[in-house]
């Protein structure tokens, strides 16, 4: 599932695309097509993200809820390239492009100011790419919950909003915490580490396409032989692969069905 960062994204460039432009909306999915009529020939006037859902606002008032799950991918296209061989769910031409949402399936049509009603964005915490949001806050929420393990509070998005599995696997080896420590045991201290990794990595995450280490890191396993996947992260999907920091072996184990990567040295 896209976390944060790579909704963030599409959401930026959905909205550089179609915002404050003459477009015609096509509505594809059953949940979708009521507005057809209603929404023919209005401006969209934003497009944003909350946590790993986006917002998509129009002109009269109208906003379109739409959550990606594990498939759904927002695409922009230019107008003469062809789509996709995935189900087509929505399409706002341009005069010079063609945005399509394709596969997703949760979408609720709001009404604007009211979006924080809807269930899943009403249950949201602080949003960690949210530039007000700051360390200090990320980790004052996180002792909110002294009874959770730190590696589950940082997949939880009434915790905090916009963090998934890659980010926390690297968050919490940049902090040099064991991820099935208990919120309760860490110290303030430790508790801020993992707050400032939160705000770096995500930033780091947007700003460099995903890539999560620090940018002359990455370029130089780059330049060693390594692909994208491999250099881009510090513990996530490297089982067996060498701790950038000490050489040790990064170990997987599974924790609420996901896969957990960390540093057995690092990460005492």
């Amino acid at each position: 599932m896209p976390e944060g960062p790579e909704i963030f994204l599409a959401a930026r460039a959905v909205h550089a695309a179609v915002a404050q432009q003459p477009s015609h909306l096509t509505l594809h999915y059953d949940k979708l097509v009521s507005k057809q009529r209603s929404l023919r020939g209005v401006p969209i006037t934003r497009v944003h993200a909350r946590s790993k859902a986006m917002l998509t606002e129009f002109a009269n008032g109208v906003v379109l809820y739409s959550h990606n799950q594990l498939y759904g991918e927002w695409v922009v296209h230019s107008l003469d390239e062809p789509l996709l061989a995935k189900q087509v769910r929505l399409v706002v031409r341009t005069a010079r492009h063609q945005v399509v949402l394709y596969s997703a399936t949760d979408f609720a049509w709001l009404r604007a100011g009211r979006e924080h009603e809807h269930p899943y964005i009403a249950k949201l915490g602080p949003e960690v790419l949210d530039a007000q949001v700051s360390a200090a806050q990320i980790a004052q929420r996180l002792a909110q919950f002294p009874r959770r393990v730190i590696a589950d509070a940082l997949l939880d998005q009434h915790v905090l909003a916009g963090l998934g599995n890659y980010l926390r696997a690297d968050i919490l080896l940049v902090a040099r915490v064991h991820p099935l420590r208990t919120i309760a045991a860490l110290s303030a201290a430790e508790l801020l580490r993992i707050a400032k990794a939160c705000k770096t990595l995500t930033q780091r995450s947007v700003q460099r396409a995903g890539v999560v280490r620090p940018w002359a890191a990455y370029q130089a396993s780059r330049r060693a032989g390594l692909g994208y996947e491999a250099a881009r992260f510090y513990a996530f999907d490297r089982e067996g692969a060498p701790c950038w920091g000490c050489g040790t072996p990064i170990v997987r184990t599974t924790q609420g069905g996901r896969g957990l990567f960390y540093c057995a040295v690092c990460q005492t």
